[in-house]
């Protein structure tokens, strides 16, 4: 099965839903399923044990973790026993700088390029069987190694802010630029992540907020609020938002700066259209069929994250998406031939 289409599933669902959600992606199409690490929902890990014992052949990674509440070592162990368990399936773990639910933790997130890159070191050398010794400025891990075999995995690495953009492109395998959802955003996030690369790039995956309703207004209603988290996760940092030449009012900074989770909702409704064009991809069956066409000769792949509209779910865009991407992948193998 293809590995270019990936679905993010989110844990909000009992885990039983999780579960059907992941074997009726796999029987659409997805050939990779991301489950988030959402603070305080379901343990991602948790979940990707379950849904491994009921596919059959999906690569399954994280969607994203982080190394802050989760050591990194603790990663590897459970990645780790995913692959003990699972010998045979593929498995990639996505890490990130996280956000959202560090603050009832006493979690600070600082120096995420560093956190990252140390993290990656640790991962990488765990995973490897390899005894670590790394002091880092956020991370250390002093002079440890996993109790067991393990084996080496892909390490993809999500990026939003231009440092993180070059810290991925450096360190990881693959690169999720999300929210980056047009070309012209596209193209300038793949910019930055290629820029400090020295031998093999990294996949280059689109994570992408989609929406198809029976109007492009109902879709772009449905996706604000989606398009505004990332704005208030990277809050006081809105580099991602100025390079695309984007201003933000002044009542939308004001109410994210009061660092109130309730607040997304109604900064969603304050975003400029600009946010939700470049951010997300939102109409008609049409509009998002364009959309996607016009993005896939830029990535490797695609991590589809479903929004679904009033009066919609989020499997029926879902299994809208999938035969699309399916169709652009054979007129690109037709156009080859």
């Amino acid at each position: 099965m293809p590995r270019d289409l990936g679905l993010l599933i989110h844990p909000g669902e009992p885990v039983s839903e999780l579960v059907h959600t992941a074997c009726r992606a796999e029987e659409a199409g997805y050939g990779s399923l991301w489950i988030a690490d959402e603070k305080f929902f379901r343990d991602p890990w948790v979940v990707l044990t379950a849904v491994a014992a009921a596919t059959t052949s999906a690569r399954l990674g994280t969607g994203v973790t982080e190394p802050y509440a989760r050591h990194p070592a603790l990663i590897a162990a459970a990645m780790a026993t995913l692959a003990e368990l699972h010998p045979d399936r593929e498995l990639v773990i996505g890490l990130g700088a996280g956000g959202p639910g560090f603050p009832p933790m006493g979690v600070v997130r600082r120096k995420p390029t560093k956190a990252i890159a140390e993290a990656v070191t640790i991962l990488r050398g765990l995973l490897a069987g390899e005894r670590v010794e790394l002091e880092g400025e956020v991370v250390s891990f002093r002079g440890g190694s996993l109790n067991f075999a393990s084996r080496s995995l892909p390490i993809y690495v999500a990026a939003r802010a231009e440092g993180m953009l070059a810290t991925a492109g450096a360190v990881a395998d693959g690169v999720i630029l999300g929210p980056y959802a047009s070309r012209e955003a596209l193209e300038y996030a793949i910019g930055v992540a290629d820029s400090k690369r020295e031998g093999t790039r990294p996949k280059m995956v689109a994570r992408v907020d989609i929406c198809i309703a029976p109007t492009r207004e109902a879709a772009r209603e449905a996706v604000r609020t989606m398009v505004a988290l990332p704005v208030w996760v990277s809050y006081p940092n809105l580099g991602y938002v100025d390079a695309l030449g984007i201003r933000l009012p002044d009542e939308l900074v004001q109410l994210i700066a009061r660092r109130e989770y309730g607040d997304i909702p109604r900064a969603g409704q304050l975003l400029p259209p600009e946010m939700i064009e470049h951010y997300s991809i939102a109409g008609t069956q049409e509009d998002v069929a364009e959309r996607l066409r016009d993005i896939r000769p830029l990535v490797d792949e695609l991590i589809v994250h479903p929004v679904a509209a009033e009066g919609g779910t989020v499997s029926d865009v879902a299994d809208a998406v999938a035969p699309m991407w399916s169709s652009l992948n054979t007129a690109a193998k037709g156009g080859n031939a």
